[in-house]
């Protein structure tokens, strides 16, 4: 539908306006009228109204008058009497005019009859008054019909009066209404110009300024388009049909005429393409200067031609292509994986050696998500974490993997480091650079440093075992006097197999510290006995130096850690105060409880850190002073180590240190959780843990051990037991297996995997079990002496216990698993005194057929055998009945070996080297001691 234009527009709005003003003045002369018909019709009805009224009242004078002469007889009264009567004629000639018609005429009639017979009642009532006397005239007067008279005629002209009323409201009302139209039609008109007129004037202005800025845009648009041709650097020209060539804008704003050479060039090829609309070519101007030349045909022949200046954009492209070449070949070059992956999972850039991993060539994978390569599944370890970078989670900046396995397409397994890290582009994109090391050779040189250095520590400690241990026999005397003329040869040597062994111990310790080997068997001790106890062993050593070792008194408090590697913490500390201590000087250690850690000081008094060193205290290899190295020995290693395993333990180490005033090292270690064993003196008698739900059977043993010298302590379940045995020392329990809070067997089971228990000997009473039952928790891993059924003879009790606690007769057989002779001789000579019968075996075949032959009670097992690894023996002693209890002593640290793999039966784990073999017979000799005697098995050979 075509809109009308804005002059139409205006036409009609003018034409409207003057139609509409004929009509407000149509209007108005229509009211006018009407309100003139109006106001006539009310002022008659108003003389009408007034006329009636005039009636009544000229009726009532007539009355009034007439009723005060007929009460006084005073002529005064007859005035008023006689005025109504005149203005009653008069007002009825008025209303005869008023009301002439036919209409009225009957009604007219009459009102005459009743106005003359109100009269005639009057005066006939006065002529009364005149001639009969007050009293009879009032009584004629009576009933003369004068008040019936009067009635009529006031509702005759009431009538009247209420209908003109009634028509005056009615003309009133519509006068009123015509008004009112008039006036709403005046305003509705008046408004309705009104808004015309401003809608004219809002119309004219608004095409004024329509004019004004079209004149102005066309102004500004014509100078943008100047300032464009000048701004823009491409070249502009007017290509006509004839031929010419008009410069539209050139470089520089310049306007000179176009250059031959590129007039030649448009018109061969607009020539050469008569057909195309757009034609694109290159052009090289006579500078060497490259241009992108692009015509446009047009209407009426004409052409538009744009030349523009693509130098430095051709030189750029040329750049980046250099770059990308560079950049390809820098990272082709490089070894490592290196690949770039989107949002999408497409591989964006690879160089050769990821491309190799499939293969492939880089041109092959470049463009490819991952799952739509050909054995793109094999790179799946290398994607892990790309969807946590690329959805820019805070708390994935980078991601790294320490070594994982990736199988390449030859199925070769290979491992690689990875790191990943997100990039952002200028438009946002989120990408995810990785590199991935091959470490590959770098595990295989690992494995083997790892083989290198377990059969290192074989090879070394072994032998040096031996020597160490045949030295300190025939120093001490084991092997008969030793003559004064090779006691200093002995010392001598002696002394440097200690500082050998050291050196060799420190060395292996630092390196399985680096990859992390070292385990940690914690369990919480009270820590002042360790430390006295260090301060003992090294006292020897001390006194070479002629330094004395003192431990202070202090509160004492119980730590959780492995006390092994404690000692060797104290070893290393307490060796570095005393080399460093001047002769006749002291080394104080002190033990104290801080608020949440016990701290451990050695401090001596020596010349003190020099300031240079103090930054390298803990370093590997470090010496303050080279210059006296031989003389104090040492390797440098020991505060290294000591650092690593306090960190490992959980404790912190540090130090002060004053020039020519002393060192002082501070060793924290947290408290211990769990309350530890307090030490038991010789003079306290030995204490039996009675436990039983039946209290009163409970306190009858406890009774009988009582008497029988024994200190007897009753629980009464198994959560009572555990509260009695982290409170004080026991030397052994009796356990009723039926327990009110748990299962029996499972606490002794529970109780035997805890190091502080695992000697502990336990008599269970009860209802015995079927002897295969029995078979499987006697003796072994489960550790139980015996098992008496009820009921329960004193006698045999006793003897149990006494057995417990004292041992018996019966040999004991322990086979020595070890490859190297002279330390099975060695071990044979340190055990020569103790209660057993010593077996030994060479090798896994030789252990196996010794036990094949009999049953042992303990075996002593070294890890590296020549035919395999002794550990394979330990599921083998776990499984005979009943289990065969193990020390291991081996070159290795058995960290590899843990107290779930070895079924319980481990009793200790000794290394050499860095346990001597006294300390071996120690522990063998604890064993006999504090462990019960097993009963020979039917068959077993006599030793």
């Amino acid at each position: 539908m075509r809109l009308l234009s804005g002059t139409t527009l205006h036409n009609l709005g003018f034409a409207a306006a003057l139609v509409l003003l004929s009509l407000l003045a149509w209007q108005g002369k229509r009211a006018q009228d009407v309100l003139l018909d109006a106001n006539n019709a009310v002022a008659d009805s108003l003389e009408l109204i007034n006329v009636v009224q005039g009636m009544l009242s000229a009726l009532q004078d007539v009355e009034t008058g007439s009723r005060g002469y007929m009460l006084t007889a005073d002529p005064e009264y007859l005035e008023p009497y006689r005025d109504g009567r005149e203005r009653l004629s008069h007002l009825r000639a008025l209303l005869g005019h008023m009301l002439a018609g036919p209409d009225r005429a009957e009604w007219l009639a009459e009102l005459d009859a009743s106005v003359a017979r109100r009269v005639e009642i009057a005066a006939a009532n006065m002529e009364r008054r005149d001639q009969l006397g007050l009293e009879q005239a009032a009584a004629a007067m009576a009933g003369s019909g004068a008040k019936e008279a009067m009635d009529a005629l006031r509702a005759q002209l009431g009538e009247l009066d209420a209908e003109e009323r009634l028509r005056l409201a009615a003309d009133s009302a519509l006068a009123e209404k015509v008004l009112e139209q008039g006036r709403l039609q005046a305003v509705g008109g008046s408004m309705i110009i009104g808004l015309l007129m401003i809608w004219f004037l809002v119309a004219m202005n608004r095409n004024l300024r329509r004019q004004a800025q079209l004149a102005q845009i066309a102004r500004a648009g014509e100078a943008r388009q100047n300032a464009l041709l000048r701004a823009v650097p491409d070249e502009l020209y007017e290509l006509h049909a004839d031929g010419r060539v008009d410069v539209l804008s050139q470089s520089e704003g310049s306007r000179a005429a176009a250059p031959p050479a590129l007039c030649a060039v448009l018109a061969e090829h607009m020539t050469r393409h008569p057909d195309r609309n757009l034609i694109v070519l290159d052009w090289k101007d006579g500078h060497g200067h490259d241009h992108e030349v692009r015509i446009a045909r047009a209407e009426g022949g004409e052409s538009l031609a744009i030349v523009r200046n693509v130098t430095e954009a051709a030189r750029a492209r040329r750049r980046l292509r250099d770059q990308q070449a560079f950049l390809r070949s820098v990272v082709d070059a490089d070894e490592n994986l290196i690949f770039v992956r989107d949002a999408a999972g497409r591989v964006l850039l690879c160089n050769e050696a990821f491309a190799d991993l499939l293969g492939m060539r880089p041109g092959q994978v470049e463009g490819q998500r991952v799952q739509d390569i050909v054995g793109g599944d094999l790179l799946a370890p290398l994607l892990d974490g790309d969807t946590a970078l690329l959805r820019e989670l805070p708390e994935f900046p980078e991601l790294r993997r320490a070594q994982l396995a990736v199988n390449d397409a030859s199925g070769r397994e290979r491992w690689f480091q990875l790191l990943k890290r997100p990039m952002i582009l200028s438009d946002g994109q989120r990408l995810v650079l990785a590199v991935a090391v091959d470490i590959s050779t770098r595990r295989q040189v690992e494995r083997m440093k790892s083989e290198f250095i377990s059969t290192v520590s074989h090879e070394l400690r072994t032998p040096l075992t031996a020597i160490r241990g045949g030295l300190s026999m025939v120093v001490g005397g084991m092997a008969g006097a030793v003559p004064e003329t090779l006691r200093p040869l002995l010392d001598i040597a002696y002394k440097n197999s200690e500082r050998l062994v050291r050196l060799i111990n420190d060395i292996l310790d630092i390196e399985k510290l680096e990859s992390g080997r070292i385990a940690m068997h914690l369990q919480s001790v009270a820590l002042r006995p360790l430390v006295a106890q260090s301060i003992e062993h090294i006292a020897g050593y001390a006194g070479e130096f002629q330094v004395r070792v003192r431990l202070q008194p202090g509160e004492d408090g119980d730590v959780e850690i492995d006390t092994d590697r404690f000692a060797q913490v104290m070893a290393n500390l307490l060796s570095n105060a005393i080399k460093h201590s001047p002769p006749g000087e002291e080394v104080v250690v002190e033990v104290a409880k801080r608020e949440r850690v016990m701290e451990v000081v050695v401090a001596d008094r020596g010349a003190g850190i020099p300031e240079a060193f103090r930054a390298r205290v803990f370093e590997r290899f470090a010496q303050a002073d080279s210059s006296d190295v031989r003389t104090r020995g040492g390797t440098g290693l020991g505060l290294a180590i000591t650092r690593s395993l306090v960190e490992q333990l959980g404790g912190e180490i540090g130090f002060d240190t004053q020039t020519d005033h002393g060192t002082r090292f501070f060793v924290h270690l947290p408290l211990a959780t769990r309350r530890a064993l307090p030490p038991t003196g010789p003079e306290d008698r030995q204490r039996v843990l009675v436990l039983d739900g039946d209290t009163a059977a409970a306190t009858q043993l406890a009774a009988m051990l009582d008497q029988r010298g024994y200190a007897a302590v009753v629980a009464d379940s198994a959560a009572q037991a555990r509260q009695v045995l982290a409170a004080m020392p026991v030397h052994a329990l009796t356990i009723n297996l039926a327990l009110p809070d748990e299962d029996g067997l499972a606490f002794v089971y529970a109780l035997r995997s805890q190091a502080a228990y695992r000697h502990l000997p336990v008599l269970a009473l009860g209802v015995e079990p079927p002897s295969a039952e029995r078979d499987a928790v006697v003796g072994g891993a489960v550790g139980l002496v015996d098992w008496l059924s009820k009921p329960l003879e004193p006698t045999r009790i006793l003897d149990a216990v006494r057995a417990c606690l004292g041992g018996a007769d019966m040999p004991i057989h322990v086979l020595h698993v070890e490859d190297d002779a002279d330390l099975r001789a060695l071990v044979a000579t340190l055990l020569a005194q103790e209660r057993l019968t010593l077996h030994a075996a060479g090798s896994l075949v030789e252990a196996r057929n010794a036990l094949a032959q009999r049953h042992h009670d303990l075996v002593i097992l070294d890890l590296m055998l020549p035919d395999g690894d002794g550990s394979e023996l330990l599921a083998e002693l776990a499984a005979a009945s009943p289990p065969t209890l193990v020390i291991i002593f081996s070159a290795l640290d058995a960290d590899t070996t843990t107290p779930d793999a070895d079924s319980g039966i481990v009793l200790r784990r000794l290394v050499k080297s860095r346990h001597s073999g006294a300390t071996l017979a120690g522990v063998i000799g604890d064993y006999l001691r504090n462990w019960p005697p097993r009963t020979a098995s039917q068959g077993d050979p006599l030793p």
